[in-house]
């Protein structure tokens, strides 16, 4: 799907109940059906188009004259790896922003070969086809912060990437080094 095209209903479907399978009881409080779907296709239009080795962020502000929705929703998809919500949720706590809500799911997904998101489902066996996508719901900022924020989650969550991507190969030499000492 483009990203200005609306997501199927498949596909927002399909990410809801992703979003809220495996929610705890308070992350879901007060989170209409309505507030659900708004949710899962902002999240499907941003995971619309990606390569694997890419992550994509879209932050917005929301407004209306209910203070609860006078706040910024984040969506952030990216390959499956650790250390991504507790480095997400650092740099936004970084700049003094309150995290309302954020849900996280690891999906695998099916994409043609342009990347364009086909299908949603539980999580599986094949890591290939896992991809994280994180829903946030934050403080409301002013542009500068906004932009800054984006900028900030775009380096810290390639850093994450690089301290993986070595952290096999520096696990195996520690392991070989202390075999050579215990020798």
């Amino acid at each position: 799907m483009a990203d200005g095209e609306r997501a199927s209903g498949t596909l927002v479907e399909g990410l809801r109940q992703e979003l809220t399978r495996g929610a705890l009881p308070g992350e879901t409080a007060g989170f209409s059906a309505t507030e659900q779907e708004e949710a899962a296709a902002f999240l499907a239009a941003v995971a619309g188009r990606r390569q694997r080795g890419e992550m994509v962020i879209r932050l917005e502000s929301r407004g209306g004259a209910d203070a609860t929705n006078r706040r910024m929703r984040l969506a952030i998809v990216n390959d499956d790896m650790p250390f991504l919500v507790d480095s997400v949720a650092n740099a936004i706590a970084g700049r003094g922003l309150a995290t309302h809500r954020l849900l996280h799911p690891v999906v695998c997904v099916t994409r043609n070969g342009t990347g364009e998101l086909q299908a949603v489902e539980e999580l599986c066996d094949a890591v290939e086809r896992r991809e994280s996508m994180m829903y946030i719901e934050l403080d409301r900022a002013d542009a500068r912060t906004r932009q800054e924020l984006v900028q900030e989650l775009h380096q810290v969550l390639g850093d994450v990437r690089l301290a993986v991507e070595d952290w096999q190969a520096m696990t195996a030499r520690m392991r070989a080094d202390a075999d050579a000492v215990s020798d």
